[in-house]
Protein backbone atom coordinates (compact mmCIF):
# COMPACT_ATOMS: atom_id res chain seq x y z
CA UNK A 1 0.00 0.00 0.00
CA UNK A 2 1.18 3.63 -0.80
CA UNK A 3 0.87 4.37 2.75
CA UNK A 4 3.23 1.43 4.15
CA UNK A 5 5.90 2.26 1.47
CA UNK A 6 6.03 5.55 2.45
CA UNK A 7 6.55 4.83 5.84
CA UNK A 8 9.15 2.44 4.92
CA UNK A 9 11.07 5.23 2.82
CA UNK A 10 11.07 7.47 5.55
CA UNK A 11 11.97 5.04 8.35
CA UNK A 12 15.11 3.83 5.68
CA UNK A 13 15.77 7.84 5.35
CA UNK A 14 15.94 8.20 9.06
CA UNK A 15 18.27 5.44 9.56
CA UNK A 16 20.32 6.84 7.03
CA UNK A 17 20.87 10.15 7.70
CA UNK A 18 19.38 11.04 10.95
CA UNK A 19 19.81 8.24 13.71
CA UNK A 20 20.82 4.81 12.96
CA UNK A 21 18.43 1.97 14.20
CA UNK A 22 20.01 1.52 17.87
CA UNK A 23 19.90 4.82 19.09
CA UNK A 24 16.77 5.31 17.12
CA UNK A 25 15.55 2.75 19.40
CA UNK A 26 16.96 4.31 22.39
CA UNK A 27 15.37 7.96 21.22
CA UNK A 28 11.99 6.14 21.40
CA UNK A 29 12.52 4.28 24.94
CA UNK A 30 13.49 7.94 26.32
CA UNK A 31 10.65 9.48 24.72
CA UNK A 32 8.79 6.96 25.96
CA UNK A 33 9.83 7.31 29.76
CA UNK A 34 8.93 11.03 29.56
CA UNK A 35 5.53 10.05 28.12
CA UNK A 36 4.93 8.02 31.01
CA UNK A 37 6.91 10.34 33.19
CA UNK A 38 4.61 13.53 32.52
CA UNK A 39 1.14 10.49 32.66
CA UNK A 40 2.13 9.73 36.66
CA UNK A 41 2.54 13.80 37.03
CA UNK A 42 -0.43 14.88 35.60
CA UNK A 43 -3.08 11.93 36.98
CA UNK A 44 -0.98 13.12 40.80
CA UNK A 45 -1.30 16.64 39.99
CA UNK A 46 -5.30 15.57 39.51
CA UNK A 47 -5.30 13.51 42.77
CA UNK A 48 -3.68 15.82 44.79
CA UNK A 49 -6.63 18.09 43.15
CA UNK A 50 -8.89 15.74 44.14
CA UNK A 51 -8.31 14.99 47.29
CA UNK A 52 -7.90 18.39 48.52
CA UNK A 53 -11.15 19.35 47.30
CA UNK A 54 -12.34 16.41 49.05
CA UNK A 55 -11.16 17.51 52.70
CA UNK A 56 -11.84 21.06 51.55
CA UNK A 57 -16.04 19.26 51.32
CA UNK A 58 -15.51 17.30 54.43
CA UNK A 59 -14.46 20.83 56.16
CA UNK A 60 -17.27 22.89 54.90
CA UNK A 61 -20.18 20.29 55.79
CA UNK A 62 -18.32 19.47 59.17
CA UNK A 63 -18.61 23.55 59.46
CA UNK A 64 -22.49 23.01 58.56
CA UNK A 65 -22.99 20.06 60.98
CA UNK A 66 -21.59 22.50 63.57
CA UNK A 67 -24.66 22.90 66.23
CA UNK A 68 -22.49 25.03 69.00
CA UNK A 69 -24.03 28.70 69.07
CA UNK A 70 -22.05 31.83 67.92
CA UNK A 71 -20.93 32.66 64.73
CA UNK A 72 -18.97 30.14 61.88
CA UNK A 73 -16.32 32.18 59.81
CA UNK A 74 -15.12 30.18 56.92
CA UNK A 75 -11.33 31.81 56.57
CA UNK A 76 -9.73 31.38 53.45
CA UNK A 77 -5.36 32.35 52.53
CA UNK A 78 -3.91 34.62 50.19
CA UNK A 79 -1.63 32.53 47.71
CA UNK A 80 2.07 32.62 48.29
CA UNK A 81 4.43 33.33 51.14
CA UNK A 82 4.00 36.03 52.05
CA UNK A 83 0.02 35.87 51.58
CA UNK A 84 0.27 33.07 54.39
CA UNK A 85 1.62 35.62 56.76
CA UNK A 86 -1.12 37.83 55.72
CA UNK A 87 -3.61 35.00 56.81
CA UNK A 88 -2.15 34.30 59.92
CA UNK A 89 -2.10 38.09 61.00
CA UNK A 90 -5.47 38.04 59.85
CA UNK A 91 -6.50 34.28 62.11
CA UNK A 92 -5.06 36.23 64.75
CA UNK A 93 -6.76 39.38 64.74
CA UNK A 94 -9.98 37.44 64.60
CA UNK A 95 -8.90 35.51 67.67
CA UNK A 96 -8.03 38.39 69.58
CA UNK A 97 -10.47 41.11 69.09
CA UNK A 98 -13.42 39.88 67.38
CA UNK A 99 -14.93 38.72 70.56
CA UNK A 100 -15.23 42.58 72.19
CA UNK A 101 -16.85 43.70 69.17
CA UNK A 102 -19.57 41.04 69.27
CA UNK A 103 -19.88 41.83 72.62
CA UNK A 104 -18.76 38.46 74.11
CA UNK A 105 -20.95 36.36 71.55
CA UNK A 106 -18.74 32.99 70.78
CA UNK A 107 -17.50 32.75 67.25
CA UNK A 108 -15.36 30.07 65.31
CA UNK A 109 -13.48 29.70 62.53
CA UNK A 110 -12.97 27.31 59.68
CA UNK A 111 -9.75 26.98 57.60
CA UNK A 112 -11.07 26.33 53.61
CA UNK A 113 -8.56 26.74 50.68
CA UNK A 114 -7.51 29.41 48.78
CA UNK A 115 -9.55 31.60 46.17
CA UNK A 116 -8.49 33.42 43.41
CA UNK A 117 -9.65 36.36 41.62
CA UNK A 118 -10.94 38.64 44.17
CA UNK A 119 -14.75 39.72 43.62
CA UNK A 120 -14.68 38.56 39.69
CA UNK A 121 -17.39 36.46 38.69
CA UNK A 122 -15.88 33.07 39.28
CA UNK A 123 -14.42 33.53 42.85
CA UNK A 124 -17.41 35.21 44.05
CA UNK A 125 -19.93 32.38 42.91
CA UNK A 126 -17.12 29.79 44.01
CA UNK A 127 -17.24 31.87 47.54
CA UNK A 128 -20.89 31.78 47.50
CA UNK A 129 -21.14 27.98 46.99
CA UNK A 130 -18.68 27.60 49.73
CA UNK A 131 -20.90 29.68 52.15
CA UNK A 132 -24.31 27.68 51.01
CA UNK A 133 -22.54 24.61 51.85
CA UNK A 134 -21.20 25.32 55.08
CA UNK A 135 -24.32 27.52 56.64
CA UNK A 136 -21.19 30.03 57.51
CA UNK A 137 -22.50 33.28 58.65
CA UNK A 138 -19.30 34.78 57.30
CA UNK A 139 -16.46 34.06 54.53
CA UNK A 140 -13.66 35.49 54.17
CA UNK A 141 -10.80 35.32 51.51
CA UNK A 142 -7.93 37.47 50.98
CA UNK A 143 -5.94 39.03 48.29
CA UNK A 144 -2.71 41.02 48.12
CA UNK A 145 -1.80 42.89 45.24
CA UNK A 146 0.93 45.41 46.57
CA UNK A 147 2.43 47.27 49.13
CA UNK A 148 0.58 50.01 48.99
CA UNK A 149 -1.98 51.45 51.70
CA UNK A 150 -4.81 49.04 50.29
CA UNK A 151 -2.60 46.29 48.73
CA UNK A 152 -4.02 43.74 51.37
CA UNK A 153 -7.46 43.06 50.21
CA UNK A 154 -10.10 41.04 52.81
CA UNK A 155 -12.82 39.90 50.30
CA UNK A 156 -16.24 38.64 52.70
CA UNK A 157 -19.71 37.36 52.16
CA UNK A 158 -21.52 38.37 55.22
CA UNK A 159 -25.48 37.15 56.43
CA UNK A 160 -25.53 39.49 59.21
CA UNK A 161 -28.74 41.11 59.42
CA UNK A 162 -30.75 37.76 59.35
CA UNK A 163 -29.84 37.09 55.77
CA UNK A 164 -30.03 33.66 54.04
CA UNK A 165 -26.63 31.91 52.88
CA UNK A 166 -27.62 32.47 48.94
CA UNK A 167 -28.32 36.26 49.44
CA UNK A 168 -24.86 36.97 51.68
CA UNK A 169 -23.64 40.27 51.10
CA UNK A 170 -20.51 40.58 49.26
CA UNK A 171 -17.65 43.30 50.86
CA UNK A 172 -14.29 44.51 50.62
CA UNK A 173 -11.84 45.48 53.51
CA UNK A 174 -8.84 47.38 52.04
CA UNK A 175 -5.68 47.37 54.22
CA UNK A 176 -1.61 48.02 53.81
CA UNK A 177 0.11 45.56 52.10
CA UNK A 178 2.84 45.72 53.97
CA UNK A 179 3.23 43.18 56.75
CA UNK A 180 5.21 45.46 59.01
CA UNK A 181 2.69 48.35 58.52
CA UNK A 182 -0.54 45.54 59.89
CA UNK A 183 1.03 46.55 63.19
CA UNK A 184 -0.72 48.74 66.49
CA UNK A 185 -4.07 49.34 66.45
CA UNK A 186 -4.58 47.71 62.73
CA UNK A 187 -5.50 44.39 63.82
CA UNK A 188 -8.45 45.84 66.34
CA UNK A 189 -9.49 48.10 63.30
CA UNK A 190 -10.04 45.17 61.05
CA UNK A 191 -11.35 43.14 63.51
CA UNK A 192 -13.95 45.86 63.87
CA UNK A 193 -14.91 46.53 60.46
CA UNK A 194 -15.11 42.70 60.38
CA UNK A 195 -17.50 42.39 63.21
CA UNK A 196 -19.65 45.58 61.47
CA UNK A 197 -20.09 43.61 58.68
CA UNK A 198 -20.58 40.34 60.56
CA UNK A 199 -23.18 42.67 62.51
CA UNK A 200 -24.82 45.74 60.82
CA UNK A 201 -26.50 46.89 63.76
CA UNK A 202 -23.03 48.40 64.83
CA UNK A 203 -23.24 51.08 62.54
CA UNK A 204 -26.44 52.62 64.52
CA UNK A 205 -25.08 52.77 67.67
CA UNK A 206 -29.33 53.71 68.70
CA UNK A 207 -29.35 50.17 68.51
CA UNK A 208 -27.22 49.20 71.83
CA UNK A 209 -27.96 50.17 75.50
CA UNK A 210 -25.05 53.66 76.11
CA UNK A 211 -22.81 51.74 78.76
CA UNK A 212 -22.20 49.58 75.52
CA UNK A 213 -21.62 51.95 73.43
CA UNK A 214 -19.21 53.76 75.82
CA UNK A 215 -17.00 50.97 75.52
CA UNK A 216 -17.02 50.58 71.98
CA UNK A 217 -16.33 54.50 71.48
CA UNK A 218 -13.09 54.80 73.99
CA UNK A 219 -12.66 51.53 71.46
CA UNK A 220 -12.81 53.71 68.43
CA UNK A 221 -10.77 56.71 69.80
CA UNK A 222 -7.86 54.58 70.79
CA UNK A 223 -8.00 53.48 67.30
CA UNK A 224 -7.98 56.80 65.92
CA UNK A 225 -4.58 57.63 67.88
CA UNK A 226 -3.00 54.63 66.19
CA UNK A 227 -3.93 54.50 62.39
CA UNK A 228 -1.65 56.24 60.48
CA UNK A 229 -0.88 53.54 57.93
CA UNK A 230 -4.95 53.44 57.19
CA UNK A 231 -6.09 54.10 53.96
CA UNK A 232 -8.39 57.34 53.66
CA UNK A 233 -11.64 55.55 53.01
CA UNK A 234 -11.34 53.08 56.06
CA UNK A 235 -10.06 56.39 58.05
CA UNK A 236 -13.45 57.91 57.49
CA UNK A 237 -15.28 55.29 58.19
CA UNK A 238 -13.96 55.31 61.43
CA UNK A 239 -14.01 58.74 61.98
CA UNK A 240 -17.99 58.91 61.02
CA UNK A 241 -18.77 55.70 63.42
CA UNK A 242 -16.47 57.32 66.62
CA UNK A 243 -18.61 60.96 65.96
CA UNK A 244 -22.14 58.66 65.75
CA UNK A 245 -21.13 56.26 68.73
CA UNK A 246 -19.59 59.45 70.96
CA UNK A 247 -22.84 61.73 70.69
CA UNK A 248 -25.31 59.13 71.36
CA UNK A 249 -23.41 58.25 74.19
CA UNK A 250 -23.53 61.50 75.27
CA UNK A 251 -27.44 62.08 74.47
CA UNK A 252 -28.21 59.03 76.42
CA UNK A 253 -26.19 59.14 79.16
CA UNK A 254 -24.81 62.57 79.52
CA UNK A 255 -21.32 61.18 78.96
CA UNK A 256 -19.38 64.04 77.43
CA UNK A 257 -16.17 62.59 77.87
CA UNK A 258 -16.14 61.84 73.73
CA UNK A 259 -17.87 65.18 72.32
CA UNK A 260 -15.12 67.32 72.36
CA UNK A 261 -12.98 65.01 70.35
CA UNK A 262 -16.27 64.85 68.07
CA UNK A 263 -16.17 68.72 67.60
CA UNK A 264 -12.58 68.83 66.86
CA UNK A 265 -12.69 66.11 64.12
CA UNK A 266 -16.18 67.29 62.29
CA UNK A 267 -14.94 71.26 62.34
CA UNK A 268 -12.24 70.03 60.97
CA UNK A 269 -13.78 68.28 57.80
CA UNK A 270 -15.78 71.23 57.28
CA UNK A 271 -12.86 73.45 57.20
CA UNK A 272 -10.92 70.87 54.61
CA UNK A 273 -10.29 72.08 51.84
CA UNK A 274 -12.01 68.94 49.99
CA UNK A 275 -14.90 69.13 51.74
CA UNK A 276 -16.50 70.38 49.03
CA UNK A 277 -16.16 67.46 46.72
CA UNK A 278 -17.93 65.01 49.69
CA UNK A 279 -21.21 66.29 50.40
CA UNK A 280 -22.07 63.81 52.42
CA UNK A 281 -18.89 64.06 55.20
CA UNK A 282 -20.68 67.53 55.26
CA UNK A 283 -24.07 66.66 55.97
CA UNK A 284 -22.94 64.56 58.39
CA UNK A 285 -20.54 66.53 59.74
CA UNK A 286 -23.39 69.33 60.22
CA UNK A 287 -25.71 66.81 61.57
CA UNK A 288 -23.13 65.65 64.39
CA UNK A 289 -22.00 68.89 65.93
CA UNK A 290 -25.56 69.93 66.18
CA UNK A 291 -26.27 66.85 68.26
CA UNK A 292 -22.99 67.20 70.03
CA UNK A 293 -23.81 71.03 70.85
CA UNK A 294 -27.57 70.07 72.02
CA UNK A 295 -26.44 66.87 74.09
CA UNK A 296 -23.88 69.76 75.83
CA UNK A 297 -26.40 72.00 76.46
CA UNK A 298 -28.64 69.40 78.43
CA UNK A 299 -25.93 69.17 80.36
CA UNK A 300 -25.17 72.71 80.59
CA UNK A 301 -27.39 75.16 79.24
CA UNK A 302 -25.31 77.50 77.05
CA UNK A 303 -28.03 79.54 74.22
CA UNK A 304 -24.52 80.10 71.76
CA UNK A 305 -24.49 76.39 71.15
CA UNK A 306 -28.10 76.19 71.30
CA UNK A 307 -27.82 78.78 68.67
CA UNK A 308 -24.62 77.20 67.04
CA UNK A 309 -26.73 73.66 66.70
CA UNK A 310 -29.97 75.12 65.29
CA UNK A 311 -27.86 76.67 62.25
CA UNK A 312 -25.86 73.54 61.79
CA UNK A 313 -28.99 71.21 62.11
CA UNK A 314 -30.75 73.63 59.59
CA UNK A 315 -27.82 73.46 56.67
CA UNK A 316 -28.31 69.74 57.10
CA UNK A 317 -32.26 70.46 56.82
CA UNK A 318 -32.18 72.56 53.54
CA UNK A 319 -29.57 69.49 52.12
CA UNK A 320 -31.88 66.80 53.00
CA UNK A 321 -34.96 68.69 50.82
CA UNK A 322 -32.18 68.97 48.36
CA UNK A 323 -31.61 65.32 47.77
CA UNK A 324 -33.61 63.75 44.83
CA UNK A 325 -34.36 60.91 47.09
CA UNK A 326 -36.10 63.30 49.61
CA UNK A 327 -38.10 65.10 47.27
CA UNK A 328 -39.45 61.74 45.47
CA UNK A 329 -40.20 60.78 48.90
CA UNK A 330 -41.85 63.89 49.73
CA UNK A 331 -43.71 63.90 46.18
CA UNK A 332 -44.97 60.53 47.10
CA UNK A 333 -46.30 61.11 50.07
CA UNK A 334 -48.07 64.17 49.18
CA UNK A 335 -49.99 62.65 46.51
CA UNK A 336 -50.59 59.72 49.28
CA UNK A 337 -52.05 62.31 51.17
CA UNK A 338 -54.01 63.82 48.05
CA UNK A 339 -55.57 60.47 47.32
CA UNK A 340 -56.52 60.05 51.67
CA UNK A 341 -58.14 63.26 51.06
CA UNK A 342 -60.40 62.23 48.02
CA UNK A 343 -61.48 59.47 49.72
CA UNK A 344 -62.42 61.43 53.08
CA UNK A 345 -63.84 63.99 50.40
CA UNK A 346 -66.09 61.46 49.13
CA UNK A 347 -67.08 59.37 52.38
CA UNK A 348 -68.47 62.58 53.33
CA UNK A 349 -70.30 63.43 50.65
CA UNK A 350 -71.82 60.18 50.55
CA UNK A 351 -72.65 60.33 54.36
CA UNK A 352 -74.41 63.53 53.64
CA UNK A 353 -76.15 63.48 50.57
CA UNK A 354 -76.50 59.46 50.51
CA UNK A 355 -75.06 58.90 47.33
Amino acid sequence: MPVLAWFDTAETWVQEHVLPGGEMAAFGFVMMLLIIAAVVVILFVLLAKTVRRALMESGLRRAAKDKSPGYRILLAPPGGLSGAKAGKWLMSALQDHLGAFNFGAPFKLFRTSHIPGGLEGRALARARRRMIVSQADMFLWTERTGRGDEGFLIHGLSRGGGLRAEEARPFTLALPGRIKNLDGQLPRIAAYFLARELQPALANPQSFRPEKMKLLAEALGEMLDDCASLSPVLLRRLEADFCATGVHVAEQAGDLDALDRVLRLRQGHLQAPQTDRDSWRVVQSHMDIGRALIARSMVQFDRKQVEDAISHLSKVIEALQADPTIQRAQTVSDTMAKAKNMLETRKRFAVNFGA
